[in-house]
């Protein structure tokens, strides 16, 4: 990376870190009912539509609600609290996920956005041994710089072939890069600990956690048991 490239770089790291700063505090935090639930510390969509508008953050709508999807799904800045909908210019509520007690994405310094598969991958390329009777598939390489990815990872990723665009996306899905686990408090407790990330362990946590119980999963490989 050049100089030139390099300030560019650190100024829209700057810019987008004020962004994340002014709508952390700007947008409005309370408890939020619906119908018998309520859901803590969280924020209305429309509402942080409002405010990135009149604070001068997007010039539209439009833009904002581009802007919030933008910090959700890249920089992992906040969700749907039920994780059902992406940011939406709607009465939905949405909270942060900073301290999230499920852990989080690791997020790349240099760009701002979260890290996936497709940051490991060399480019894709076609066999040069290819002939018409014997076809071969586009094949996309782990880099060779395996320090950067954890054992366990590198392990995972090279049961799923090819890893064409589709299959990057199941990995960030199943198995994200450089997971960071929850940090554990000296008060934490769980009401249940799954171990297995497969059909019945999925199903038992989220109904469990539905119902309020604190839930933990465990799983070295991929979530979703028959993939």
């Amino acid at each position: 990376m050049t100089s030139d490239e390099l300030s560019t770089s650190n100024e829209l790291s700057t810019s987008m870190n004020d962004v994340v700063e002014a709508f952390r505090k700007g947008v409005k935090i309370s408890d939020r009912k619906y119908r018998l639930t309520t859901f803590k510390d969280s924020f209305v969509g429309s509402e942080a539509v409002d405010y990135m508008v009149a604070a001068g953050m997007a010039e539209s709508r439009e833009d904002a609600v581009q802007l919030g999807q933008m910090l959700s799904s890249d920089l992992y800045l906040f969700e749907h609290v039920t994780r059902d909908h992406p940011f939406m210019d709607d009465y939905k509520f949405y909270h942060f996920v900073e301290d999230s007690e499920r852990g989080s994405l690791t997020i790349d310094e240099a760009t701002g956005k979260k890290i996936g598969w497709g940051d490991f991958l060399a480019p894709t390329r076609m066999s040069k041994s290819c002939d018409s009777m014997n076809p071969k598939e586009p094949q996309t390489d782990i880099d060779a710089d395996f320090t950067q990815i954890d054992p366990k990872d590198l392990h995972v990723a090279q049961q799923v072939w090819p890893l064409d665009e589709h299959n990057q996306t199941l990995l960030n899905h199943v198995h994200p890069p450089q997971w960071n686990d929850p940090t554990s408090k000296n008060d934490d407790h769980y009401d249940l600990v799954v171990i297995g990330g497969g059909t019945a362990g999925l199903v038992t946590a989220a109904g469990s956690s539905g119902v309020g119980a604190r839930v933990a999963m465990i799983e070295a490989h991929m979530l979703g048991g028959d993939w």
